[in-house]
């Protein structure tokens, strides 16, 4: 199987491939690692050519046949591993620009079968690019777009070809993500209310806590791998951290959007979705992640033993009162084993 991993620069694309790759190695996994870009540099560097941190100031012409000739290379060695991940750009922001990653051709070299994309906290992307000669200064609407047209991308193409594709969070728990590329284990969504319950974190990670009892059976797509709604509301009141000094209204806007669309995303590739929702509250974000489930065919299943509404109920495959009973539901449903 070949895996194409894409990122954007600095969003925790290379650690967690690296972290991947230590555990592949510890279960004996015949699998090989290969990152485009470093293919790139050596392809070039043997034609007399030396790629800068600027490298993408270089001419297209040269950019495109190094990256061809890294493919050809990536595929002729990917031949000797019964599994290869590659990593690279679906595209570039680069002076205000955007930079092609990959070329149709480039793929055909090398056909996938699964596409991942890796995302992370946009102040830990910016952070590490902070970090670098060649990503410093880049502002967080810029950061926002970025990730965005990398996604996109990365989508359009998996749907051109019919393939899966994923998009993952960098702190996506490892065995977890193991398994989401090599098991046919569920996925489901783990939906609940953070915004209503920020000021209990106990009650959050209680939530968490119930949805990793499950994970040895399924895999999970958890909401707050990513945090970056946590600065918007920390910012809302002023006190906006020193990390996020950009944090005027127009990034606030697109963090919200980016939001929305991502954990959407975690629900459309999710087989169904599981809701544990500790409070008779309103929360609309739920109720959203909710309705958007039951549009496309995803079936949501309930802890819940407040007060019920039969606008709650419609929404919900079933409801259950002890989370003793939805895990032994679930199990049963989708033919798994008990934790």
């Amino acid at each position: 199987m070949n895996v194409i991993c894409t990122g954007i620069s600095c969003s925790g694309r290379r650690e967690l491939m690296a972290d991947f790759e230590a555990l592949c190695v510890q279960k004996g996994l015949d699998i090989g690692f290969f990152n485009v870009g470093d293919f790139m540099h050596r392809a070039a560097a043997e034609s007399g050519v030396h790629f800068t941190e600027k490298v993408l100031d270089s001419d297209p012409a040269v950019l495109s046949l190094a990256r061809r000739n890294a493919f050809y290379e990536i595929a002729q060695r990917a031949k000797t591993y019964e599994h290869a991940v590659i990593g690279l750009h679906a595209c570039f922001r680069w002076r205000r620009s955007l930079i092609e990653g990959f070329s149709f051709k480039d793929i055909d070299i090398l056909p996938p079968h699964l596409f991942i994309n890796v995302v992370d906290n946009i102040t830990d992307i910016s952070d590490r690019m902070g970090e670098t000669a060649q990503w410093a200064g880049m502002g967080k609407a810029t950061l926002n777009v970025w990730l965005d047209e990398e996604e996109f991308l990365t989508r359009q193409l998996a749907n051109l070809i019919e393939k899966p594709h994923y998009t993952v969070a960098r702190r996506h728990e490892l065995e977890n993500f193991y398994e989401l590329l090599f098991s046919p284990k569920p996925k489901f969504y783990l939906s609940y209310p953070i915004t209503l319950l920020k000021e209990t974190p106990e009650e959050i990670q209680k939530i968490r806590d119930l949805g990793e009892k499950l994970r040895h059976s399924f895999i999970i797509f958890d909401p707050l791998t990513i945090k970056d709604m946590a600065l918007v509301v920390s910012g809302e009141d002023g006190s906006v951290p020193s990390t996020m000094s950009e944090m005027d209204t127009h990034v606030i806007e697109q963090i919200k959007t980016r939001t929305i669309s991502r954990d959407y995303q975690f629900i459309h590739q999710s087989d169904f979705v599981v809701v544990i929702y500790p409070t008779d509250k309103l929360s609309p974000g739920v109720l959203s992640e909710m309705n958007y489930a039951s549009r496309y065919n995803k079936p949501v299943y309930a802890f819940y033993t407040g007060t019920r509404s039969i606008f709650f109920e419609n929404l919900c495959e079933r409801i259950f009162g002890t989370f003793a009973e939805l895990a032994d539901f679930l199990h049963t449903t989708y033919k798994t084993h008990p934790d």
